[in-house]
């Protein structure tokens, strides 16, 4: 069997939760570069086709088999998926709050938003764009919130360097090129 076959297999049944190059090492012995290079060779040759509707792409460490782009109403008319985002401004602030803070606590994000973020926390927990990772060593051992796998897909970026910097200016007249909006740390130095 061909290994660019076999790892078409993989890429497809891995589904949603794609598949990472140690696994795909399980089952092929290859060197971890000509996996990269097999997979690199399989998406050019799917993305030149026309008559294909597949593509591969790489969030975070996994690979997907995905349908193109240009299907997406097509695929959506088939599966009667609701196109509305489920994400409001609410839980969309609440979910960079905890991409630029990662982990993160809710004291943090309610102390940064100025307002209760317990429903957002449980409208992105049960999308599965955040999970909880455990308990802050800080007084009262808060939870601490990270975000997932599913937020790198969704978004479309293969890790948080590539988060955009922000750029503000306050009117207090602190501003900077590179000034992290979401830090709350900038919170806590005011304070001190």
């Amino acid at each position: 069997m061909e290994n660019k076959s076999i790892i078409e297999s993989l890429l497809y049944v891995s589904g949603t939760e794609g598949i990472d190059i140690s696994d795909i090492k399980k089952v092929i012995d290859l060197p971890t570069d000509d996996i990269r290079k097999l997979i690199k060779d399989m998406k050019e040759r799917l993305d030149k086709n026309n008559e294909s509707g597949l593509t591969i792409k790489v969030y975070g460490t996994h690979y997907y088999l995905l349908t193109k782009v240009e299907n997406k109403s097509y695929v959506a008319k088939l599966i009667d998926v609701r196109l509305k985002n489920p994400l409001t401004p609410a839980v969309l602030e609440t979910l960079a709050i905890i991409a630029y803070n990662n982990p993160c606590t809710i004291a943090k994000i309610e102390d940064i938003r100025g307002v209760s973020s317990e429903n957002a926390l449980k409208r992105l927990e049960s999308l599965a764009l955040i999970k909880n990772v455990g308990r802050a060593s800080t007084p009262g051992r808060p939870y601490l919130y990270e975000i997932t796998q599913k937020f790198f897909n969704l978004f479309g970026i293969k890790n948080l360097n590539e988060l955009p910097k922000i750029k503000l200016e306050s009117s207090d007249g602190i501003s900077g090129d590179n000034l992290d909006f979401f830090n709350s740390a900038r919170f806590e130095d005011e304070n001190n």
